[in-house]
């Protein structure tokens, strides 16, 4: 037996294994158990029979356990002259006590507007090791919409001193410059991951008329732990309106509840005020499996300070018409439920890749010596043209000189705005670039802008659509500046991936820069992407490997087009 064999011992009851059986399996006919012998030094206890089960071959048994740190924060510095702060705050990890290795960016709160004592929303959820130094720093920023961010402070500290705290919180000091410009609450819970999501729509009747006609309300969910409620979802507000119908939402269920069905939710209704302090409407108590079994229609809600008066009864009542558990989304599902792919591919024009009718140029095609640029769309437009829903494919160039001698760093390419399939796209090509005035320089924020704007266009949670631009390059551009914020406004709020083809043997290093899979991609104002929306492939790897190029440059699709989707709280739509 070699040292790497299988043994599973199996043991009802305790875990004391000393009477427990020693089972051989016989892998196959070769193999003779019968002079077997067994040290016992080399054996893998598995209690777990993972490593029997060929499905569970690799799992990494150390797998750190899902963290979600919520913050909030205390007499921040006012950073603004006319106005308070807009904090918001970003979560770096530095593993181990490597003073060289570089922080990574984990996760991010929502920004808020006017306020030196932030509660946040949005937690950061990180894998937590019991055998690594997880080092944390989290920074605390002012964003300024049109300027360059303001550093209140930071506070550095481990994950694990987070975690080892009764009821896993810590406050601390936030500092700048060695002074103290704050104070920060992390309060530390492990996630039970279940797989599911749930979906919850509520609706309102007859609530309480906080304004002189009516109310704008809007409600918070909080669930239990032992620092208080926690608030896991806050509602847009319903404007005048005391029957309201709210869009439904949809959470990680352990989002929602920590993986535990009984834990108690509170459901708080407010009503907004533009001036002055919200005013409570009144909460109702639940758990996820009381919601989930529907055997109370409505919920009362009660305003305590009302409960003396002989006449109250409730201030409304709330009913949830839609709650029910589905699995995780995938991209099949979005696509299954009719969200629709649409593809633009953008052409580089420039000077850099030679006169088109040169042997030399990178332009060069014809029916014996195809252009990198034509086997760059064969090998991807052919996998995403299936995708599109209607076969139309916008055609786009950049750097070429245009009318009045001007360069365009985004023209329609040929006579149609649109053509349709990939053999209409190479035949444009072909006709077109030979017509083409090559110009400088090698600009991408034009494109992307324009694909951005379109994108968007008629998007909803019930008309779900999502864009891929191709583009095809020699080079490195001028304007990365420009076109990194372009690309981070576009990744909160575009449906749409970057694909961009390095051909030619230009080095490229500048491109994998806004490839974000090792940092997030963050703009000259600090504003940090919100999702990895760039993919860059250089042609030369993969050139004589089509399927390889094309596998390459399109394998981070499916996550992105899914984290937009959730990113944007759409859910599959009902297949037909």
């Amino acid at each position: 037996m070699s040292d790497s064999s299988i043994v599973n011992l199996s043991k009802e009851g305790d875990s004391n294994f000393s009477n427990a059986t020693i089972n051989l399996t016989k892998v196959d006919d070769s193999v003779n158990l019968s002079n077997a012998t067994i040290n016992l030094s080399k054996v893998t206890i598995d209690p777990l029979n993972q490593m029997s089960n060929p499905s569970n071959q690799g799992i990494n048994l150390s797998k750190g356990t899902k963290v979600e740190l919520r913050f909030k924060c205390m007499n921040l510095k006012d950073m603004d002259t006319f106005s308070k702060s807009d904090p918001q705050i970003f979560v770096y990890e530095k593993k181990g006590n490597n003073n060289n290795s570089k922080p990574t960016l984990i996760g991010s709160t929502e920004m808020i507007s006017n306020n030196l004592n932030p509660v946040f929303k949005k937690t950061v959820t990180i894998d937590y090791h019991f055998e690594r130094i997880q080092n944390l720093k989290i920074e605390v920023l002012d964003i300024d919409g049109g300027g360059k961010n303001d550093i209140i402070g930071d506070f550095s500290i481990t994950l694990g001193n987070i975690i080892s705290k009764p009821g896993k919180k810590v406050i601390g000091e936030i500092k700048f410059n060695g002074k103290q410009t704050g104070t920060i609450e992390i309060i530390a819970e492990e996630i039970q991951e279940t797989g599911q999501n749930i979906i919850l729509k509520l609706q309102g009747s007859k609530l309480d008329k906080k304004d002189l006609f009516s109310s704008d309300p809007f409600f918070k969910i909080f669930k239990s732990s032992s620092n208080g409620n926690l608030l896991v979802y806050q509602s847009p507000v319903i404007k005048s309106n005391i029957n309201p119908i709210y869009n439904p939402v949809i959470f990680k269920l352990e989002e929602l509840n920590g993986g535990d069905m009984f834990r108690e939710l509170t459901i708080e209704f407010w009503d907004y005020d533009t001036i002055g302090d919200n005013d409570f409407i009144g909460s109702f108590k639940t758990t996820t499996d009381e919601i989930l079994k529907g055997q109370i229609r409505e919920f009362p809600l009660i305003n305590p300070k009302k409960l003396s008066k002989s006449t109250y009864k409730n201030s409304g009542k709330i009913a949830f018409t839609d709650a029910r558990l589905i699995a995780q989304p995938t991209f099949i599902d979005y696509l299954s439920g009719g969200c629709e792919i649409n593809l633009m591919i953008a052409i580089d024009c420039t000077a850099s890749n030679g006169t088109p009718s040169d042997r030399t140029s990178l332009h060069y095609n014809t029916p014996t010596h195809e252009s990198e640029y034509a086997r760059s769309i064969m090998a991807v437009g052919n996998v995403l043209a299936p995708y599109d829903s209607d076969g139309k494919i916008e055609l786009l160039g950049f750097g070429a000189e245009r009318f009045g001698g001007v360069t365009s760093h985004c023209f329609q390419f040929g006579p149609k705005a649109e053509v349709r399939g990939i053999e209409e796209v190479l035949s444009t090509y072909n006709k077109v670039i030979p017509t083409i005035k090559l110009s400088y320089p090698t600009n991408f924020q034009e494109i992307i802008k324009h694909a951005h704007k379109k994108s968007i266009k008629g998007v909803d949670s019930k008309n779900q659509k999502y864009t891929i631009l191709l583009i095809l390059t020699d080079g490195e551009i001028t304007d990365m500046t420009e076109t990194i914020e372009e690309i981070v406004k576009a990744s909160s709020k575009a449906p749409l991936s970057i694909v961009i083809v390095g051909v030619g043997i230009a080095s490229f290093e500048l491109m994998n820069k806004l490839d974000g899979d090792e940092n997030q991609l963050t703009d000259r104002n600090g504003v940090v992407a919100t999702r990895d929306i760039v993919q860059f492939v250089p042609f030369k790897k993969y050139e004589n490997d089509p399927e390889q190029l094309a596998a390459e440059t399109l394998c981070e699709i499916p996550e992105q087009l899914i984290g937009y989707m959730k990113s944007q709280n759409y859910f599959p739509n009902m297949k037909n």
